[in-house]
């Protein structure tokens, strides 16, 4: 989803603005509700993104899963939609009251508004639909809450990835720019009798750079994020970088083949599937699933769709002749393909904290050597001349 500002005529006359989420202008500009001749502009707003994550109250997903069996609780209970979710959510932590609910019919209507997981939205969708809504929210409710405890398993390797990385590049930059900085202090400015050493040098030529370059190194950072797309597709297959690509396109197909499991149980299309997947990502991946829809509507089979480099060979080769299959037969196949990427995802990302592990022992031993050799020995030396 992207984000535009509309600006239109205020009933004062004035010019006003309103941010709205959508995939395009005309759509924001549906969703508006303002009549044409009262917009005066409908523009892209690159940081709306980051100001609604900063701004937009919603409820955390521990609370809609709780909220998502309470209302359908109600709903066995006999209550209509509308009250049972009025009922079930507290508004007041949404800045929303009843009257703004109002121009709701249906309850994605209102779990929309209320700002819920798109998961449920589609489900409370589709259970309405097919007329089994209660049951549609509670499975909903499974979901996210299996989604929410997969994902902290998952987060515990690439967290000690990040821990590991940061002691590294601490020891790598804390060690020169102290030993070399008192060094350089001792010897330059207060002239003391130190007899340096090949270490010494090293440690004084590291603080030099890191204390001389970092606006230049700024700069750089700055121009990859720039071009960030571009630098990753050229060095995504580097060594160890390729256990990151790697890792990203496993969890691309084991996104896909959850939800594509879910949401056709639920009734929905092959065309559905995507397009869901479609608007709910950014970047490249929604470049993905662009051209997957454009291939689907031609007819080809979603194994063929899916066998390009951006996929994880297993998804291609265990979906060739899916459509042949029955229900069972699809469910058989999509369970057994979740769990494999499922082991796929967690050993690539054992695989990645291993080799930072690594790298960073390696720094912290070579920084601690070289702080003691090039430090400690000199200060030593001079200390029994003295």
């Amino acid at each position: 989803m992207a984000y535009f500002v509309i600006k239109f005529v205020g009933p004062e006359g004035g010019i006003l603005s309103k941010p709205i989420e959508a995939l395009t202008r005309d759509e924001a500009i549906s969703k508006s509700g303002f009549n044409a001749r009262n917009i005066e502009s409908v523009e892209v707003d690159h940081f709306g993104a980051i100001r609604a994550s900063l701004t937009e109250k919603r409820l955390p997903e521990s609370e809609q899963v709780v909220t998502l069996v309470t209302i359908a609780s109600k709903l066995e209970a006999g209550m209509t939609p509308g009250r049972a979710i009025v009922e079930s959510v507290d508004l007041k932590k949404l800045d929303l009251t009843p009257a703004d609910l109002a121009g709701c019919e249906r309850a994605c209507d209102f779990l929309k508004l209320l700002r819920f997981d798109e998961t449920a939205i589609l489900l409370a969708d589709a259970g309405d639909r097919a007329g089994n809504l209660s049951d549609s929210l509670k499975r909903a409710a499974d979901v996210i809450r299996e989604r929410n405890k997969t994902k902290k398993e998952f987060a515990k390797p690439m967290k000690k990835a990040v821990v590991n990385f940061i002691v590294g590049t601490s020891a790598g930059i804390g060690f020169p720019l102290f030993g070399g900085g008192m060094l350089d202090e001792f010897i330059n400015k207060q002239k003391f009798p130190i007899t340096k050493n090949s270490m010494s040098d090293v440690l004084m030529a590291l603080q030099h750079f890191y204390t001389t370059v970092w606006p230049l190194a700024i700069v750089l950072l700055v121009v990859a994020f720039v071009l960030r797309a571009r630098l990753w597709n050229a060095i995504r297959r580097w060594p160890l970088f390729n256990k990151f690509d790697d890792r990203n396109r496993c969890k691309r197909a084991l996104e896909f083949v959850q939800t594509y499991q879910l949401l056709t149980q639920s009734g929905f299309t092959n065309p559905q599937v995507l397009q869901f997947l479609f608007e709910r990502s950014k970047g490249r991946q929604r470049e993905i699933y662009s051209d997957a829809m454009s291939q689907t509507s031609e007819g080809r089979e979603l194994g063929a769709v899916l066998e390009t480099e951006d996929w994880p060979k297993i998804i291609s080769q265990n979906l060739k002749g899916f459509e042949k299959q029955n229900l069972d037969g699809r469910s058989r196949i999509l369970t057994n393909l979740s769990d494999a990427l499922t082991e796929m995802f967690v050993q690539y990302s054992e695989s990645i904290s291993d080799n930072l592990g690594r790298i960073s022992m390696l720094t912290l031993v070579c920084s601690l050597l070289m702080f003691a050799l090039g430090f400690y020995m000199p200060m030593v030396t001079m200390r029994m001349v003295m």
